[in-house]
């Protein structure tokens, strides 16, 4: 029976330590959550950035495949002002990205 009343004497130390230890917890956690979300949101603009990066350098491949089918015609044709709209479309919507990057940084 020693340990019992042993444990009964420590125990209101002890509960104080375990609210006080859950309480530190919960608000390193709150904290966690609010970078993660700024990282979740800086991350997403980067991978949006190398998504239109990428459909960029897409629209470059078919531009050129384009022009050398039209043997380098002075007009362009109507697919190739397509693309050359479509390519400026997304060097607008990049030009946003980078925007929006540096305002969070």
């Amino acid at each position: 029976m020693p340990t019992r009343n042993d444990f009964q004497k420590e125990w209101p130390k002890i509960k104080g330590q375990l609210k006080k230890m859950s309480t530190d917890a919960l608000v390193l956690a709150k904290r966690g959550e609010k970078e993660f979300r700024e990282f979740s949101k800086q991350g997403k603009f980067y991978l949006d950035s190398t998504a239109l990066n990428l459909k960029k350098e897409h629209l470059y491949y078919l531009i050129g495949k384009e022009y050398v089918n039209a043997k380098c015609p002075g007009t362009h044709s109507a697919q190739m002002r397509k693309l050359l709209e479509e390519l400026d479309g997304l060097d607008r919507d990049a030009q946003v990205i980078q925007r929006k990057m540096k305002v969070k940084t």
